[in-house]
């Protein structure tokens, strides 16, 4: 009635020659190799995480020579010491050790915060970090750049990290977070400062130096006012007065005496 049904012959050969399975055994294999190549991705995705998260973990990682205008705002990170007692990261050439006479012959100023200040690629500061430079030469110009530069960090943001890794401690670092952390005593640790015009090494040993510094008034006269500095694990730092400032007080000067920046 309906007509008659066509009967269905089975192909010829083994169930593996037959072209159904064959494709499904083929769809198969795909499926097994992309998952092994979706499980190494992942693999090496991991890995890479890993390392983006140790190079956030390093310490100052740009090189200052060459930088001209001031840091990018952020936190310091914690300066680590290498395998030789130095920060890592830190190498200079320390065989100078003459008192200058001269500003060095690669000297160039930079901005930090609202001042100008000296820095040399060679006797420092070689490294920075957002907020911090250092990594200074174990030399009398070494200690003559970190008595300029270190002050005036105090005045940035990142001031409470840069007193823990920058300043000698004791008592008078404490002080001064203690004065600096006071909203009606904040110091003004460059107040003083209009422009840096000079400086002169009083005493120079290698564990301690004490640095004059010269500064100009918007009057046209001086300002002459010291720094004291030691070499502590591997660095220059700033040993406050016994107040807590970073200055000795300021006296009137003349030049005399003085090696003259861009004189």
């Amino acid at each position: 009635m309906f007509g008659s049904l066509r009967k269905q012959v089975p192909p010829d050969g083994p169930f593996y020659k037959q072209r159904s399975w064959i494709n499904s055994a083929a769809f198969l294999g795909f499926l097994v190799v992309m998952s092994l190549l979706a499980l190494l991705t992942s693999e090496t995705d991991g890995q890479g995480a890993d390392a983006t998260a140790d190079d956030r973990d390093t310490p100052a990682r740009g090189a200052l020579a060459g930088v001209s205008g001031p840091l990018s705002p952020g936190d310091p990170q914690q300066v680590r010491q290498g395998p030789d007692g130095r920060p890592e990261g830190c190498r200079t050439d320390d065989r100078d050790t003459a008192r200058p006479t001269a500003e060095p012959e690669d000297m160039r100023w930079k901005k930090l915060g609202a001042i100008m200040v000296p820095s040399s690629p060679s006797a420092g500061p070689l490294r920075a970090d957002a907020g911090m430079w250092w990594c200074y030469a174990h030399t009398p110009m070494g200690a003559v750049l970190a008595a300029h530069i270190i002050p005036v960090q105090m005045s940035g943001a990142a001031w409470r990290v840069v007193a823990e890794q920058q300043l000698v401690p004791g008592g008078p670092r404490d002080r001064f977070v203690a004065d600096k952390a006071t909203p009606d005593g904040v110091s003004q640790e460059n107040s003083a400062i209009e422009r840096f015009a000079g400086f002169s090494v009083t005493s120079y040993s290698k564990a301690s130096a004490t640095i004059r510094l010269l500064t100009a008034t918007p009057v046209g006269g001086y300002l002459s006012m010291s720094v004291s500095v030691r070499w502590r694990d591997g660095d220059w730092k700033v040993a406050p007065q016994d107040d807590g400032t970073a200055y000795s007080s300021a006296k009137q000067a003349t030049p005399g005496g003085f090696v003259m920046w861009g004189g």
